[in-house]
Parts: structure tokens; sequence; C-alpha cells
């Protein structure tokens, strides 16, 4: 909602706070809740000197892409926890491999996002649906972060790091081609190629066990993406199943 100071009300985007704050409009912030804390990126509606045609947002998929955000990363996590259980030589994995591991899970899971929202977000809003989504993963990825170590705590190499993995998300497994929502031989491949991924990275190439799991959560992901786009609130569905 634009005011007559150059000024714009936006809502923060945590469920649980829902605060209306005011910023400066048509810029790109990093806004910071004074209530909740909640950090999230403000992209303008329409960059200045723009051409496209492209729909500003509305506040129900600026939400979604929040809320979907979130489902993500509990997937993710939950995936990785689930991952870990298949092989003794897994349960300790060094940090810096485990955060692979996680950046594989959220790879195929923006990627199958991406494949149910084409159902549900109008096509002159779907752009800025993505980079919303991609906005909510990261900023919540901070957050969490920030939360635990502390005012001095640098965000950049998450956010490069995640903006990278779904980059590669894109270029990996946009190629494809099956309906998400149907099976079939191309989606059996797809999800092959991801489970072998997962198994490579945790050291484990090849591992029956680990990539049965892998696979398994990412089906059942699709499910709870599909009911989150498909709810009026977009409130995330408890992602059970997954663990």
């Amino acid at each position: 909602m634009n005011t007559a100071d150059a000024s714009e009300i936006v809502t923060c985007p945590n469920a649980e706070c829902g605060q209306p704050l005011r910023i400066p409009a048509g810029e790109f912030l990093q806004v910071t809740c004074p209530t909740c804390q909640t950090s999230f990126t403000r992209r303008p509606d329409k960059m200045a000197g723009a051409q496209s045609p492209t729909q500003a947002l509305s506040a129900e998929f600026q939400r979604k892409a929040w809320a979907l955000g979130e489902l993500i990363l509990a997937i993710a996590h939950e995936s990785v926890l689930l991952a870990k259980r298949q092989a003794p030589s897994a349960a300790n994995l060094p940090r810096k491999q485990e955060w692979e591991t996680f950046l594989e899970f959220l790879k195929v899971l923006f990627n199958l996002a991406d494949r149910v929202a084409t159902f549900h977000v109008p096509i002159n809003e779907y752009l800025q649906f993505l980079d919303a989504l991609e906005d909510a993963v990261i900023d919540q990825m901070n957050n969490a972060f920030r939360k635990q170590q502390g005012p001095g705590y640098d965000e950049v190499p998450v956010k490069v790091s995640i903006a990278a993995a779904f980059d590669i998300a894109q270029k990996t497994y946009q190629p494809y081609r099956f309906l998400v929502t149907e099976e079939g031989a191309e989606k059996g491949r797809y999800l092959a190629a991801f489970s072998e991924a997962v198994a490579a990275v945790m050291g484990l190439k090849g591992n029956k066990a680990i990539m049965t799991a892998a696979s398994m959560c990412a089906r059942s992901s699709i499910g709870a993406f599909k009911g989150l786009m498909e709810s009026v609130e977009g409130h995330p569905p408890a992602p059970s199943g997954h663990a």
C-alpha cells in the first residue's frame, strides 16, 4: 500500500507477528521488524526504468512465498537427519559435508516448489514469486544463524551459497520434463539423479538406503507444497512424514 509521502506499509512475514511496518516506497531494502526482530528482504514492485509488464507480487503470494520458504527449510532439515540415519558412517558427518548435504536437498526442494507453484501463481507474478521465495529462504536461514551467533554475524556467506544452490537447481533439474503431480519414467530419472547426488555428497556414493530415503523425502514434499499453495492463508502444513 503506497502513501503520499513516498512510503508504504508492509506486513512482517512472521505469521506469529504480522506487525504493519512503514518503509520507504520503491526501494530494495533489508527490513527488520522491531517487534519480533524478523529480518526480511523487500523488493520494489518494479525496478526504476524497467519496461517489463510484470505485475507487483500480491500480498497473498508474498505470504505464501515466506511460508513456502519455511516449509522448504523444515523439510530439508528433517531430510538430512533421515538420510544420516540410513548409514552408521553418516551419523557424524563433518559440518561442511552436512551443509553440502543440506544444500542438495534445498536444490531439489526449490525445483519441486517451483514446479508446484506453476499451477497456482499467475504468470504475471511468477518471476517475482520465485525471487520472493529465494529471498525468504535466505532471510530465514540468516535469521536463525543470527540468533545463534549474535550481532556480529556475517550474513553474506549464507546468502551467496543459497543463491548459488537455487541457480544450480534450475540448471540441473529444470531440463527434466514431467508434470510434478504425475508419475512416469522422466520423474523417476529426476529423482534418481537427485538421490545419487545426495549419497555422493555424503561420501557414500551408491548407498541404496540413503538414496531411497532421499527420494522418499522429495516425493512426499510435493503434497506438502501443494497443500500450502492451495491454502487460503498460506500457513504451511506440518512437514510430517519426513523424519
